[in-house]
């Protein structure tokens, strides 16, 4: 033990005049493993949070719920053997207060409700259900309201108002229901009143097209464990109709949105690591041949190949400790600061509670790749024998001797060192497929590299040489077997690759985001418009500077009649989509061109002249909710008159889109019939009020409802994500370039010395700096070459299979980065021989003669 003890002092005091070197490595490390530890603590409290409190964010076990009736009685029965029962109905409304009118989200409770939890309300005391409180007091019902929806009506608690033409009293406020983060981004300000109240509403048609009513059960199960008796009690319903979901799932598409930035991060953090790994290879590698001499002279006193791997191991572990360290530091620091922001967009409250588990697992990660990167040069490290101290000068080592190493015991901590790299991953992100492909893809990228590089090199030593006699010298310091020409490009093309990685993800993330967040989203809406309704709107638009954008889109009703020429009644729908589609009349639309707020995720979208065959479009949760592919047909029945359309492709589409159609017709088919018009109206930004009012004194008869402010809560939350992923993108751009910096350090004093020989020989300053240009231009373009359709074919992988979302690719964004690439490494290769360039020949060579 005391030899190791010396063995390791002996290094790090060998390292104290050259740690500035070191300086790029510990930053590369320190950003991957922050990235790493950052996700892990804030995806391992959303989990914990939600683990913890499933029952109490789902307001029971789970929560049956279906959009075409109500549960029959014999549903309701099956429902109570399991346990206890509480029904909530959510459906959107009209209220008026007299000339002042407000869009509503209504939901209507019994007397169970709720199950766990309470409604946080002044005006109930701790525990107490509010089904008394709302009951009739001399045949009035009773409300409890949002305390910005009691000012929009202007009341006062005690006041009568209308909801769907029905009078209510407003018998209280409250801040938030116990189940309110599984509802998800609800259009209108929520008001609370019992299902019996619900039932003498005379007007329950919401006034906005797509939007049903949702019936909801809630299921707290007797001794029975929460997933086993969700499985039971979907087989004993055997009905497609109804959609079982527990709290993770109901807490909607804003986890979703979650899931993939979380991913994208894990990513981020893999492919910083993996290029943090290639710095520690090109430093340590560096460092190894400029100690060449060192280590001969430790191998002439004495030392064993053991005492040198010590000898360099305990300075890595230091550095990696130092990057390491710094890394957790700043992503536990970084994760406790966003916790509060993520957890009021995710609607669940997040506690920052230490959690060494993600910590541990980061901090294993970075290490492990530290040491694996480092482990080949320290082998090269043991293969200088004291001879080199009269040959290389200590210009280099010797190549790796692949067959010996892989035929020895030497390779098995290396091999340890990647299997616990990858369980670490797999622990870290639960997706083998995710870590299984970034290896893969790694290896591969490397292989790709190594034997592009040796073909290239192969094929420059037989064709003949140029004329020109610095474009000469350049290909013939490139071909030679002693170039650092293969370090050079397999550092440069993988932290390339991997940038190329991160930015089209980061481009295709963004687009998800943005696709479903429209900046433009509708300050007000309105429908059942007529059409000199809507001149006389599209007149006020074009005059009116507070009004930024007036659209308008033909509405009208029909019954989904049959599915393929099956009757619709007898087909089994599955999802809540396909239960509204065939729940009655439902809005319908005719369209011609693609709204900008809608993608098409399969078929296609007709021309804007299309004349032929009846032609709809579907969302495409559809395709399985109705059990129906492209070419199937639809018929619906409308004023009595059926239209049978074929399936042309299905669509997604935002939620500010605006309240968008599930079925649209091809244009020529429905324009015949009866319609309304459904339009919407955009303010510039600060003057939504003046609008409003605007429009409330110019179109007395018409109701237009606010939706703008609960859309902007969604595109607030989706915005933030998109600037955090382009964040991300830059940080990760910003580390790969540090990689270049630092990946240039390999093979500097080899540089050095042919450029002052070429100096001795004759050669100006101004020859030898065009001879690196041309050299460093053409390793940088050769490595950009490979790395960037490498690292578009691994990003198409990683969005469309793993991360689930539309693949395009920002051409501007890695062109720029490219050749940004391309001249730093250029640069840097120059920049390099600046000392070789400025101090005499004869001072040099003295130095190399000593080193």
């Amino acid at each position: 033990m005391g030899r190791l003890l010396k063995a390791v002092r002996i290094g790090l005091l060998d390292m104290r005049g050259d740690l500035r070197r070191f300086a790029l490595l510990v930053v590369c490390l320190a950003v991957g493993t922050a990235l790493i530890a950052g996700v892990n603590l804030v995806g391992a409290t959303i989990t914990r949070a939600v683990n913890e409190d499933t029952a109490l964010l789902m307001g029971g076990d789970i929560e049956l719920s279906r959009a075409d009736r109500p549960a029959d009685a014999g549903e309701l029965a099956l429902f109570a053997r399991y346990g206890q029962v509480a029904q909530v109905t959510d459906t959107n409304v009209r209220a008026e207060n007299g000339a002042l009118g407000a869009f509503v989200d209504l939901v209507s409770v019994d007397e169970a409700y709720p199950l766990l939890g309470s409604v946080r309300s002044l005006d109930l005391a701790e525990g107490e259900r509010p089904a008394g409180l709302l009951a009739p007091r001399e045949g009035v019902p009773g409300a409890l309201l949002d305390p910005l929806l009691l000012d929009q009506l202007g009341l006062s608690v005690g006041d009568e108002f209308e909801i769907g033409g029905t009078v209510f009293e407003a018998r209280g406020t409250f801040r938030s229901l116990p189940d309110g983060p599984v509802r998800g981004f609800r259009l209108g300000m929520p008001a609370l009143i019992t299902i019996e109240a619900l039932q003498t509403i005379s007007d329950r048609t919401s006034p906005l097209p797509g939007l049903g009513t949702w019936f909801r059960y809630k299921l707290l199960f007797d001794n029975m464990d929460a997933e086993a008796g969700r499985a039971e009690i979907e087989a004993a319903l055997d009905d497609p109709g109804w959609t079982v979901r527990s709290a993770r799932d109901g807490l909607g598409p804003m986890v979703r949105y979650y899931d993939l930035f979380m991913s994208f991060l894990v990513i981020v953090g893999l492919a910083s690591l993996l290029i943090g790994g290639v710095s520690v290879w090109t430093s340590i590698s560096a460092y190894v041949a400029e100690r060449a001499n060192v280590i001969a002279i430790l191998r002439s006193m004495g030392s064993g190949t053991g005492r040198i791997f010590i000898h360099f191991l305990s300075q890595v572990a230091v550095l990696a400790l130092v990057g390491v360290g710094i890394g957790l530091l700043v992503g536990t620091v970084a994760a406790l600061l966003v916790l509060p922001t993520i957890g009021e967009a995710v609607g669940i409250a997040l506690t920052a509670r230490f959690d060494p588990r993600p910590l541990l697992v980061a901090g294993g990660v970075g290490l492990l790749t530290a040491f694996a990167f480092s482990y080949l040069p320290l082998q090269q490290a043991q293969t200088i024998t004291p001879v080199s101290l009269f040959r290389s000068k200590g210009l280099g080592i010797p190549p790796i001797d692949w067959r010996r190493l892989m035929g020895s015991v030497h390779v098995l901590p290396m091999i340890g060192a990647v299997i616990g790299f990858l369980w670490l991953a797999i622990l870290m992100t639960g997706d083998p497929r995710l870590v299984g492909a970034f290896a893969i893809a790694s290896l591969l990228s490397v292989l790709v590299f190594r034997a592009a590089v040796g073909l290239a090199q192969g094929a420059l030593r037989r064709m003949g040489e140029p004329s020109n006699r610095l474009l000469r010298h350049a290909l013939r310091a490139i071909a030679d077997r002693g170039s650092n020409a293969v370090s050079v490009v397999i550092s440069v093309g993988m932290a390339l690759a991997m940038l190329v990685v991160v930015l089209v993800l980061e481009v295709n993330l963004r687009n998800e985001f943005l696709g479903a967040s429209v900046f433009d989203a509708p300050t007000l809406v309105a429908s059942d418009l007529f059409s000199d309704e809507v001149e006389d709107l599209a007149e006020l638009s074009r005059t009116d500077p507070d009004i930024a954008l007036f659209t308008f889109t033909p509405m009208l009703r029909g019954t989904l009649s049959a599915i393929d020429g099956v009757a619709a009644d007898e087909v089994r729908t599955r999802g809540p989509e396909a239960s509204f589609l065939s729940s009655g009349e439902v809005p319908l639309t005719y369209r011609s061109v693609l709204p900008p707020t809608s993608r098409i995720v399969s078929g296609a979208w007709w021309a804007a002249d299309h004349a032929g065959p009846p032609l709809v479009s579907l969302h495409h949760s559809l395709r399985n909710g109705l059990g129906v592919e492209l070419g199937d047909t639809l018929s619906f029945t409308i004023f009595g008159e059926e239209i049978t359309a074929e399936i042309a492709s299905f669509r997604d589409y935002s939620w500010q889109g605006g309240i968008d159609f599930l079925a649209t017709f091809s244009p020529g088919v429905l324009e015949d019939f009866p319609a309304t018009l459904f339009g919407a109206v955009t303010a510039v930004p600060g003057r939504e009020e003046a609008v409003e009012r605007r429009l409330a004194e110019t179109f007395q008869d018409v109701r237009f409802i606010a939706i703008g402010e609960t859309l902007e809560l969604i595109t607030d939350a989706l915005r933030q994500l998109s600037f955090a992923a382009s964040l991300v993108g830059a940080l990760a751009v910003s580390n790969g370039l540090l990689v270049l910096i630092g990946s240039l350090t390999a093979g500097r004093r080899q540089r050095e010395a042919d450029a002052v020989i070429n100096t001795v020989l004759g050669a100006t300053r101004g020859e030898v700096i065009v001879g690196q240009v041309i050299q460093y231009l053409i390793l940088g373009s050769f490595a950009a070459l490979l790395a960037t359709p490498l690292g578009i074919g691994l990003a198409a992988a990683l969005a469309m299979v793993l991360l689930d979302v539309q693949f395009t690719i920002g051409w501007l964004s890695l062109g720029l980065v490219d050749l940004g690439a391309i001249g730093v490494t250029t640069l840097l290769g120059v920049l390099t021989l600046s000392r070789a360039l400025r101090v005499r020949p004869a001072r040099l060579l003295r130095e190399f003669e000593v080193a």
